[in-house]
């Protein structure tokens, strides 16, 4: 890590720790942990299940991408790669832990087509936000006479909203335009001025034309991954006693999991805290405290699922230096 990215990160552990700090300093925090402490384990066990389901559909998801570039990659490897990527996104901020550890051991494991390789994880992360604002689209209108009762609130759901609305005009062109349109946007990229960048740009618009079937498939997969996360802030708050229906929660959840996508802090601390704390005190008339809780108990679940990566990396890396050091061996 250079000066550069110290900087970066400890900028984000101090904008974490001034949100906690604010919310902690209106609030009791014995109140807390008590909520903490009291959470049923049925709703914390099943949040860890469905986290770990998660990362099966991620695993399968980046599968079909690479299947797009003609990448054959096993299954196994890949989910033992997703796995390690939560690990490194919980210590780095946003997702860029996730996304640049898929790539370093992608580019390893297809590394006469690296570049391509990592243009998948590209490609998926790009096709999760987008499946985070189709979600938004579909469930924020059902509350949006309370949100509106709230500046704060108000503004992120309007700007979520917005970006989905315009998402979903996008796709629509991309999955419903005819032989045309895909023309006449590669003639656009061809019209640049050459480079390399250019060329790779237009053929991966040319494989994601060709298997839009493909891309679809993964863009409903992904929209199943948001839905079971929304189930998990869902058994969060049920776990501390939380009774807000199911449905009220997807409403929102989508605007989290939209700004916890930004990386401006760790494994997003403070951000989760504060939205859950604004929109669950709208919705539902949750105490400050409650709401806390429920934001650490689902942090809780994804961070043992997170943990559990730290082991699949020792033995995923063991497994690689043996078969390096027996190759080593045999020349």
């Amino acid at each position: 890590m250079n000066k550069r990215q110290a900087v970066f990160m400890a900028a984000k552990i101090v904008f974490a720790a001034a949100v906690l700090a604010w919310l902690f300093h209106k609030v009791d925090a014995s109140r807390i942990w008590a909520g903490i402490r009291d959470a049923r384990r049925t709703p914390i066990a099943a949040g860890i299940l469905l986290c770990w389901l998660t990362l099966l559909i991620a695993g399968w998801r980046w599968q079909r991408l690479l299947a797009a570039f003609d990448i054959a990659i096993p299954l196994k490897s890949l989910l033992c790669i997703a796995q390690i990527g939560q690990f490194f996104m919980m210590f780095l901020p946003g997702p860029v832990g996730d996304d640049l550890t898929r790539m370093l051991y992608i580019s390893r494991m297809a590394k006469a087509r690296a570049a391509e390789a990592c243009t998948t994880v590209l490609l998926d992360r790009l096709i999760g936000l987008t499946s985070i604002l189709v979600l938004a689209v579909l469930c924020i209108p059902s509350q949006w006479g309370a949100l509106s009762t709230s500046a704060p609130a108000h503004g992120l759901a309007l700007a979520v909203l917005a970006s989905g609305v315009a998402v979903c005009v996008l796709g629509a062109v991309f999955f419903l335009a005819g032989h045309p349109t895909h023309k006449w946007f590669e003639h656009c990229l061809r019209s640049l001025p050459a480079t390399n960048f250019r060329d790779e740009l237009a053929r991966i618009w040319g494989v994601l034309c060709v298997n839009k079937r493909r891309v679809a498939t993964v863009l409903a997969a992904a929209l199943v991954t948001q839905s079971l996360l929304c189930v998990v802030f869902y058994l969060g708050g049920r776990a501390v006693g939380i009774d807000v229906p199911l449905l009220t929660w997807v409403s929102f959840v989508p605007i989290v999991l939209a700004a916890n996508a930004v990386p401006i802090t760790l494994a997003g601390l403070g951000v989760r805290e504060y939205l859950l704390v604004l929109f669950l005190g709208i919705v539902g008339r949750v105490r400050i405290e409650t709401a806390l809780a429920a934001s650490f108990v689902t942090f809780s679940m994804t961070f043992v699922v997170c943990l559990f990566g730290g082991v699949v990396y020792i033995f995923f890396r063991s497994k690689k230096e043996r078969v390096g050091h027996s190759s080593v061996a045999l020349q």
